[in-house]
């Protein structure tokens, strides 16, 4: 179609022209999203993102798009080879391109029609014959089908199949010789055929461990192994193997290696596989520092202190104790009273901590460890001082490759005492003598345990307390009968191939909730649902918000969320001092959520809202967090006050301050 105006050659002369509109006619069953993502040419956004991207920053909104002819062509051409990889070998692009009068201004049209999709006509597989049984196997659940329609994508999918299976078979070295597609004149359907050599059989050999690693017992190695010498070799074992081997926490880093340069006896190839590792030290310890910040005041610090013995009496049997002292809520304590009264002192908030702990890796498989933890807290808040000792058995089941099943069975005795106890009921106020059974599933498919950028994790939990009380008589203490079911859902998104962009959303919640109607005691204190803090709503200090009354006694039911938008700042750039540039990122987030003391008292409207921004550094042991929150919507405040927008210069917007290690989820 010829330019109006100017020509095309005219206009290209001088800056390349905006691109006004992308017109699109499709006549076939792919959709204009799929045909637009394989794209490089776009029409430019809405004005307000260009605004954003040009005079704000240039991390925000989008900037313009220009039209630029080789990558318009390279577009045709790779939407021409897309079509074929489908199936679509008939298909016909036309294109044309409309310049405005002044040539600032370009619509680009493209008319395609796809025409007919070829199917597979037939699928054969050579080279597998020896194999017997397996061959049998591998084509049992083939991804390709007599008559499915024809994807080159399924084509190399079905490949790497095979390879898999036969590498899980003992059969490493086996290799895709040829893939031949023969499209029919006739029916334009395509015939594929596959030809492979699969080698030798394998199986593993002598195992053979580092001669200078005498700090370990062999057999803590050997127990974590899931193949035996003489068992058919399998690359995912070996895999699984190293997995676990380094999920002891016993070593630096561990690895397993077939050596295959060994001898062969008819078409039978042992393979000996050297294990190497390095032991970290065995003991160590650790101190710790803790701070929150809110309008630019510490409120809360802190200092805890860990030792951790990672070969306990043997086994890799791993002991430590750890121990926390807080500070909370500086901003409300008389420092001179304090030096006078000292921990007496009534505008002191603490809470403090022990915990000892022996994990146990092996028990019965190297599937299942267990644990025995014991711990003591104590808390002083405003309105009250809360001491619990918890005892825990517990058992970790990795029951497929990304899921774990965890058991833990509690012997929990909680003593609230409240300094102002008028808003409560008195069963809320006295000690409480429970045995706790959970049970966790958690599947967990992230990419990366510090900073994950794609992939998601789910965990639910299921917890009961009551059955076991009453059969012993709770120890002549009062014990609460409920049912109480949680969860949390975490997903990663990112579109980049660099992954400097990422949108991560969290939604977490539960409830809780009495069933024997004559037993009045309540769901314990620490069992309750709180929100606010750093990985919660962060516009709230933890556990300072709720629906109802007063947050510190929590509540039964709970339902949150978070939004967050990951912005990797100088990708790919060099150093600064001793920072490295890539390293650091910003962070955009809404988070949301409340809880209510019942499921009937949920309401939409009592959904607290905050929106904030931040700042992450990727350290060797996680990203350091700055994060500053505002209330956007605050359900507790009066009407006409509740929205951010609502407050006078945004003086009673409660902006808080967070720092912290690891990402808010």
């Amino acid at each position: 179609m010829p330019a109006k105006g100017l020509t095309q050659e005219e206009n290209l002369q001088g800056r390349k022209p905006e691109i006004s509109n992308v017109h699109l006619e499709i006549a076939g069953d792919i959709s204009r999203d799929e045909i637009f993502s394989q794209m490089m040419t776009h029409e430019t956004p809405w004005s307000v993102w260009i605004f954003l991207n040009e005079n704000i920053y240039s991390g925000l909104g989008a900037p313009r798009r220009l039209f630029d002819p080789l990558v318009f062509y390279n577009d045709i051409l790779h939407l021409k080879s897309y079509f074929l990889d489908q199936g679509y070998f008939e298909a016909i692009i036309d294109t044309a391109t409309v310049f405005s009068h002044d040539g600032k201004y370009v619509d680009v049209n493209l008319n395609i029609d796809l025409r007919r999709r070829s199917l597979v006509d037939s699928f054969m597989v050579d080279g597998l014959s020896s194999l017997g049984g397996l061959q049998a196997e591998l084509m049992k659940e083939s991804f390709l089908k007599q008559g499915m329609k024809f994807d080159k994508e399924l084509v190399a999918a079905e490949q790497s199949r095979i390879l898999h299976i036969l590498s899980a078979n003992g059969y490493p070295k086996a290799k895709a010789d040829s893939v031949s597609l023969k499209r029919f004149a006739s029916t334009n359907n395509v015939s594929v055929y596959m030809k492979f050599t699969p080698g030798s059989q394998f199986k593993f050999g002598t195992f053979h461990l580092p001669q200078d690693e005498t700090a370990v017992d062999p057999d803590i190695v050997f127990h974590q192994l899931d193949f035996a010498e003489g068992d058919i070799y399998s690359e995912e074992k070996r895999i699984t193997s190293e997995q676990n081997l380094n999920r002891l926490g016993l070593f630096e880093n561990a690895a397993i290696r077939p050596q295959f340069l060994q001898f062969e006896t008819d078409s039978l190839v042992y393979v000996p596989i050297q294990i190497f590792y390095r032991t970290s030290e065995l003991q160590e310890i650790t101190p710790e520092i803790l701070m929150l910040s809110e309008n630019n005041e510490f409120l809360s610090t802190g200092i805890g202190l860990g030792y951790k013995h990672r070969n306990f009496l043997g086994g890799a049997r791993n002991f430590s104790i750890t121990g926390h002292g807080r500070v909370n809520q500086i901003d409300r304590l008389d420092f001179i009273r304090f030096l006078d009264k000292g921990l007496s002192e009534p505008s002191l908030y603490t809470k403090a901590d022990i915990q000892s702990q022996w994990i146990f890796p092996y028990f019965f498989s190297n599937k299942t460890k267990a644990s025995i933890t014991a711990t003591l807290e104590a808390e002083k808040q405003p309105l009250y001082r809360l001491q619990t000792l918890r005892g825990q058995i517990g058992f970790s089941t990795k029951l497929a490759t990304y899921t774990l099943g965890n058991t833990e069975f509690n012997i929990e005795r909680v003593d609230p005492k409240f300094t102002n106890a008028e808003f409560l009921k008195v069963e809320d106020t006295t000690k409480q003598f429970n045995f706790i059974e959970a049970f966790t599933l958690q599947r967990d498919k992230t990419n990366n345990i510090f900073s994950p950028t794609s992939g998601f994790f789910h965990s639910a939990t299921i917890e009961e307390a009551g059955l076991v009380s009453k059969a012993v008589g709770g120890f002549q203490l009062p014990y609460a009968e409920y049912y109480k079911f949680s969860f949390l859902a975490k997903h990663y998104f990112s579109n980049d191939e660099d992954q400097s962009r990422v949108f991560a959303v969290k939604l977490r919640g539960g409830f809780a909730q009495l069933y024997d109607k004559k037993n009045s005691t309540p769901v314990p204190l620490p069992r309750r649902f709180f929100m606010g803090g750093s990985g919660s709503v962060r516009a709230w200090r933890d556990k300072r918000l709720a629906a109802f009354g007063d947050s510190i006694i929590g509540g039964t039911v709970a339902l949150e969320g978070s939004f967050e938008s990951r912005i990797q700042l100088f990708p790919n750039r060099g150093n600064f001092w001793v920072f490295h540039l890539q390293n650091f990122w910003s962070v955009v987030f809404i988070d949301y959520g409340n809880v209510w003391n019942k499921m009937s008292d949920m309401k939409l409207n009592e959904v607290a809202v905050a929106i904030g921004t931040g700042l992450r550094y990727e350290s060797f042991v996680g990203p350091v967090r700055f994060d500053i929150a505002w209330r956007l919507f605050d359900p507790k405040k009066p009407h006409g006050q509740q929205w951010l927008y609502e407050q006078q210069f945004f003086k009673n917007s409660h902006a808080i301050v967070h720092f912290g290690i690891g990402h808010a989820f």
